[in-house]
């Protein structure tokens, strides 16, 4: 995928912001709060969900694409999960990124069987973004975690 002057953003632990207008006299940014998980329970068998949103904001009419990168944790992938790791230490703790509320749409880049958002609109837009962290991950340690993945529009 090129990538001109694309808009790019961290999501740390889950979402921050991006913007930078293209060539042209077009220009998109994205908005958003970061996903925040709260406190996990390692001994518990149950899901951790949550949601975040994107805000795309567009000086014209459009059609974009949106993706995710994996993120930045050690032995992260689309279809494993994505990593997020501890802060000051060592381990990972398993999480992951959908596209849709029943949590079967992996937000990434269209590989390791991700999907990407594919966003028509006029000016703004907003993506709700789902996220999880699963249960029974009964190795990992106290502390706080974290993830940065980029998002990329391209248009």
């Amino acid at each position: 995928m090129r990538d001109n002057p694309l808009k790019r953003l961290a999501l740390c632990a889950m979402l921050l912001l991006v913007w930078s207008a293209n060539a042209q006299a077009n220009w998109c940014k994205i908005t958003g709060g970061g996903v925040v998980f709260g406190a996990y329970d390692p001994t518990s068998s149950a899901n951790l969900d949550t949601t975040g949103s994107l805000i795309l904001q567009c000086n014209s009419v459009f059609n974009v694409v949106l993706s995710l990168s994996v993120g930045n944790g050690a032995g992260a992938s689309y279809s494993a999960g994505r990593k997020m790791t501890r802060s000051g230490g060592s381990g990972t703790l398993t999480y992951n990124l959908y596209a849709n509320a029943a949590r079967t749409q992996v937000l990434g880049d269209g590989t390791g069987s991700s999907v990407t958002l594919a966003i028509h609109g006029n000016n703004t837009y907003t993506q709700s973004i789902w996220a999880r962290i699963p249960g029974n991950q009964s190795l990992v340690s106290s502390g706080s975690y974290g993830d940065t993945v980029v998002v990329t529009i391209s248009y």
